[in-house]
């Protein structure tokens, strides 16, 4: 299973910080921020910290803009001073390719973000050109690593063109990078076009990282066939009960499962997990339904596409999808 963020137990709460993060893993205690999401290949060097997995955690309100507005694709600069794409060093399907762990500068757009406006723990930046290897996980908590204040300062924007500077590294066969330096470029700059993928592409146990972090579009039916996953099951939610406590995990506090299992045509299983708050509204776990502003999901349910980021849940040892909001399905 994988991190959580106490976004959803926390609703009454005007704000949540960091330090309300905790991991809920299969069965070991993370040291991570509670929230994560995976890209990668097996390369890059392991880090002590990092986003993990996505045992979503759902939250109720607001949403995320799913798609970036038409503004100047070139990557220029706004003012004739500020930061311009001309200081990238590589692009991130080059450097992904080309398993570089050393220090990169990329420029990039910010696809997704995860969590409440000013605790966006992760989010996800994409090559301007889009396609395999071009995206990546930005791993950046305050409290848990070293990364700088820009990030965060500007609570960043899905259409944001960011320069950022750091290293590729892998955590629970997520990777990401952990920025160094931040400036922006511009705001509302157009978001790559997903790639067009097949279920199998997607499919929970599909070894491929070459979409793992890109913003993909799987143009199939899907049918919802188990809203209790095995695999995406928080195993920390029994430790209480083990113990001869109440079980941890009550009332969507947080959520027993991430999100649930569906199906193609062709009968590939995808996983789709809540992991983008609090942008997408579908329950990650049955009993949240009760929620306010969850949207129930049914078993037998179809979507007739599904467009997202993919990634790598490190605790269900699989890749999921994770929508952005209600126009990715």
């Amino acid at each position: 299973m994988k991190p959580y963020s106490l976004a959803l137990a926390s609703l009454a709460a005007a704000s949540i910080s960091s330090a309300l993060l905790f991991a809920c893993g299969n069965g070991s205690s993370s040291t991570q921020a509670a929230s994560g999401a995976p890209s990668g290949s097996s390369s890059g060097s392991s880090t002590s910290s990092g986003s993990g997995g996505s045992q979503g955690s759902s939250s109720s309100t607001g949403s995320v803009s799913t798609s970036g507005s038409s503004a100047s694709s070139s990557g220029e600069p706004s003012d004739a001073g500020g930061p311009d794409a001309s200081g990238a060093t590589t692009t991130i399907a080059a450097a992904r390719m080309g398993n570089v762990t050393t220090t990169i500068t990329v420029a990039a757009v910010v696809t997704a973000v995860q969590g409440p406006s000013g605790d966006e723990v992760n989010y996800y930046i994409e090559d301007p050109a889009g396609g395999p290897y071009s995206g990546i996980v930005v791993y950046c908590d305050p409290l848990e690593t070293s990364c700088p204040p820009g990030p965060r300062a500007g609570n960043p924007s899905v259409g944001d063109y960011v320069l950022i500077t750091g290293a590729i590294s892998s955590y629970k066969g997520q990777l990401q990078i952990a920025p160094t330096a931040y400036e922006l470029i511009e705001s509302g700059h157009a978001l790559p076009a997903p790639a067009t993928v097949q279920g199998s592409d997607v499919a929970a146990g599909n070894a491929s990282a070459q979409y793992r972090g890109v913003l993909v579009k799987v143009g199939a039916t899907l049918t919802v066939t188990d809203l209790t996953p095995g695999a995406l099951y928080d195993t920390q939610c029994d430790v209480g009960a083990t113990d001869g406590g109440m079980p941890l995990c009550t009332g969507c506090s947080p959520p027993s499962y991430s999100g649930f299992q569906a199906t193609d045509g062709a009968n590939d299983v995808i996983y789709v997990e809540q992991y983008l708050f609090p942008g997408d509204p579908l329950q990650s776990s049955p009993e949240c339904v009760s929620m306010s502003g969850q949207v129930a999901v049914t078993k037998g349910q179809t979507f007739p596409f599904m467009e997202g980021i993919l990634d790598y849940d490190g605790y269900a040892s699989a890749q999921f999808m994770a929508p952005r909001g209600p126009s990715d399905y």
